[in-house]
């Protein structure tokens, strides 16, 4: 009971401030925009949840556990083995305690820097993984669903039946598809395809509506969806990936399409590329979308390949004579004369009861049932003349854009692409055609802008916000450490400690071949507050010895050979925790599998590194201290 009472008292600074700082350092989650904010945003939640109610159950529930604990016998065969293994754990710690951690501390204390040089290298040199390349940066991870769907947009005005026609098509392609598939199969597998559901006119699967404009609840004859429902995932031995592949080669080109995609993918925050352009002059605009296009196409994995300027319905353009200006005439002038004498121009509007009739004035309809009565028709000047309409302009059948875009007030083409990661990387695919292509066009055209969207604003965004919230949150903790040591400095020695905990999560992303995803980065962040913890509980106990007498690199000694224990029972039972999710195989459960690892592996490996790195920093804190006051007297006795 005294020794429950005692240790409650004795840990409760420390651990009341570790979960605090571990709150702050999951907090920055909570404000992360965008579609992977409002995904994730479960996470820290419970993360910071739990975290709270441990601390009670830590402070007030686990004492009272203790103080009665020992009182059962210890008897049977189950309790004798368990006692042995116990004892063979304690003793194989104790082992390393007294043998391999001590003479590594007896090194660190004296030769500190070479620890911190080392320290610093390993961090280097994870880090190079990513910047090399042999460790691939994925914003998102593709996350198979159990839906294969394939939409086809045909040019506008395509009739529903011919529509349905090549749906039909294509969902015989996905049938023959299944089919072959399921000759690869055991006999016993269940059927690979469980329905099938097509439609002309949306595209349901899409959140808003179908993408070829009009929005959401309006039918279009010239698009349609067709989804194929897989087995469970647990259930199939071929992926929803591998299906989508076979039917995107089954069904080929379609040389009347304007748009085909496949997807499998159960989520996803955007085009991974999406380039948008603008420009001054809209046939620069098309060259360049045609050179961009052009450019990607060469890029080994990049599919889908297409843009969103969408030829209309046919529709007459008029285009004004250079002589047209000097009369004082306006393409509005022209366009607002020829739509009053096609269409009308209200000329009175009588009111009739509680009905509004208005009455429109325009040509006969033998004047203007023919593209020659354009040439007839007599144009209003500002001053008050009329001339022919051919003196002053011209007119031609011509196909407008179904949708305006704009970015910004400005006219955008965007120009988007889906990449198979497996043969290509998007971020490397963008990062060439920013170096290599875009500089060459905007030098070619003045005025052109290009930038990239999609996932790449997301990416923007989201890591604008993570960075954002991680500077507070480090201000936080700094803050939250100073109070319980009553210093500034001995925060920073902790802090200090933060990105070495990297190490352990890309070393770990590497080991099970894993990209680093913007899942990993929120791993990364919550380790942080994890690493924390570990050195603060250690810096403490240092000084609790410093404080009681002994000299520092005896305290150091001390201290992280005491802590050892608890700080690495907390680590691996954290690794323990999140093992489950790293070796889980459902594809629900993919997404979450690099946050668990940047944890996992993260805090295996950086407990390690801190049993050293924190004594190292110490010590050099220390000398650092020592050599200033040294600085401090000397120019004191120069001025005395």
């Amino acid at each position: 009971l005294e020794a429950s009472i005692q240790g409650a008292a004795r840990l409760g600074t420390p651990v009341i401030f570790a979960v605090l700082t571990t709150i702050a350092a999951f907090s920055p989650l909570l404000f992360v925009p965008g579609a992977v904010g409002k995904f994730m945003r479960h996470v820290p939640i419970i993360v910071i949840a739990v975290l709270v109610f441990s601390l009670v159950e830590s402070l007030f529930i686990l004492p009272a556990h203790l103080s009665h604990g020992r009182r059962a016998a210890k008897e049977g065969w189950f309790s004798r083995r368990l006692g042995q293994v116990q004892g063979r754990l304690s003793a194989f710690i104790d082992w390393m305690v007294n043998g391999p951690l001590d003479r590594a501390l007896r090194f660190t204390t004296h030769h500190w820097g070479v620890i911190i040089a080392g320290a610093v290298a390993m961090m280097i040199l994870s880090v190079g993984l990513v910047a090399g390349g042999l460790l691939r940066f994925t914003f998102f991870p593709a996350i198979e669903g159990e839906n294969v769907i394939a939409r086809i947009e045909l040019p506008q005005g395509t009739s529903a039946k011919e529509t349905a026609l090549l749906a039909a098509d294509i969902e015989a392609a996905g049938e023959r598809v299944a089919a072959r598939l399921q000759a690869t199969l055991p006999d016993d597998h269940p059927s690979l395809v469980k329905h099938i559901f097509t439609i002309v006119g949306d595209f349901p699967s899409l959140e808003g509506g179908p993408s070829a404009g009009g929005g959401p609840g309006l039918i279009q004859s010239h698009i349609a969806e067709i989804n194929m429902e897989l087995l469970e995932a647990e259930s199939r031995d071929i992926s929803a990936k591998r299906f989508e592949q076979a039917w995107r080669e089954e069904v080929g080109v379609i040389p009347a399409a304007r748009s085909l995609q496949f997807q499998s993918a159960i989520f996803q925050v955007g085009k991974p590329i999406q380039a948008e352009v603008s420009g001054p002059n809209e046939q620069q605009v098309e060259e360049v979308r045609d050179r961009i296009k052009e450019a990607l196409s060469l890029y080994a994995g990049v599919y889908n390949v297409e843009d969103d300027l969408i030829p209309g319905k046919r529709e007459i353009k008029l285009q004004l004579k250079p002589g047209a200006r000097a009369l004082g005439l306006t393409v509005d002038d022209l366009a607002r004369q020829v739509r009053a004498s096609y269409y009308g121009a209200e000329a009175l509007r009588v009111q009739r009861g509680r009905e509004d009739i208005r009455v429109f004035v325009r040509l006969p309809e033998t004047d203007r049932d023919a593209l020659g009565d354009l040439d007839r028709l007599r144009i209003r000047t500002p001053n008050g003349a009329e001339v022919p309409f051919s003196e002053v302009a011209t007119a031609a059948f011509g196909e407008g854009p179904s949708a305006l875009n704009r970015r910004d007030r400005r006219r955008v083409v965007t120009v988007s692409a889906d990449v198979n990661e497996a043969q290509g990387n998007a971020q490397e695919i963008i990062a060439a055609i920013q170096s290599d292509l875009v500089p060459t066009l905007q030098s070619s055209y003045p005025g052109l802008r290009v930038s990239f969207e999609g996932e790449q604003r997301e990416q923007a965004d989201t890591f604008s916000a993570l960075g954002r919230g991680f500077l507070i949150a480090l201000f936080v903790i700094y803050a939250l450490l100073a109070i319980p040591f009553r210093s500034y400095t001995q925060p920073l020695i902790i802090m200090m400690a933060i990105p070495f905990g990297v190490i352990g999560a890309l070393l770990g992303h590497a080991l099970l071949g894993l990209d680093v995803t913007i899942l990993s980065m929120f791993g990364i962040i919550g380790l942080s507050g994890v690493v924390v913890n570990d050195s603060l509980v250690l810096i403490d106990y240092i000084n609790e010895r410093h404080r009681g007498g002994q000299d520092l690199p005896s305290a150091v000694m001390e201290g992280a050979k005491v802590r050892f224990r608890p700080i690495l029972l907390t680590s691996l039972t954290t690794f323990l925790g999140v093992l489950p999710l790293i070796l889980e195989r459902s594809l629900q459960a993919q997404f979450l599998i690099p946050l668990a690892v940047s944890l996992g592996f993260g805090i295996l490996m950086a407990t390690f590194i801190l049993m050293l790195l924190v004594p190292a920093l110490v010590m050099a804190f220390h000398a650092v201290g020592v050599r200033v006051q040294s600085l401090r007297g000397l120019g004191a006795s120069e001025v005395d």
